[in-house]
């Protein structure tokens, strides 16, 4: 697939996106889950007043950005040596941000389960942490793609 002059393998794409999605859902929940049993904060009826949620909140951007960092090198360790620019990067973080915003949507607000949220308490009860979140996952390739050059290293491996 062609975006602004980059070739991007959408196999691989989706499927590096779909790991780092998986990844981060699992350990965002663990976390709020750990934050709860340490501090032995009571369970509330709705997500977004629960204490261990609201302190893990915090965290998730960090969270992201190492997760969505991981996920490009999944992209990105089988590249020719040499062969990966800071356009890469950005193309790759801007396909991944076009996926998980319709995604997060669907499986936070429109699925019902223990986790939804309705579309105020997802876009406006998070704020600024969900903004945030979106920022690491479109900045996570270029993150990685930085991290990489400032270790000296041209291509993943």
């Amino acid at each position: 697939m062609q975006i602004s002059g980059v070739t991007l393998n959408s196999k691989r794409a989706v499927v590096s996106f779909l790991l780092a999605y998986v990844a981060i859902t699992i350990l965002g929940t663990a976390l709020s889950f750990a934050i709860a049993a340490i501090l032995h904060t009571p369970a509330t009826a709705e997500p977004m007043q629960n204490e261990a949620y609201l302190l893990s909140e915090r965290f998730l951007p960090f969270l992201n950005l190492l997760v969505w960092m991981a996920g490009s090198w999944l992209y990105f360790r089988n590249a020719p040596q040499g062969r990966i620019s800071g356009k890469d990067s950005v193309v790759l973080g801007g396909f991944w941000l076009a996926i998980a915003l319709p995604l997060d949507f669907i499986a936070f607000v429109l699925i019902k389960t223990p986790l939804s949220l309705s579309p105020r308490d997802f876009y406006i009860g998070q704020f600024p942490w969900i903004y945030l979140i979106y920022v690491c996952v479109f900045l996570g390739p270029v993150c990685y793609m930085t991290f990489r050059r400032a270790i000296g290293k041209t291509a993943p491996h």
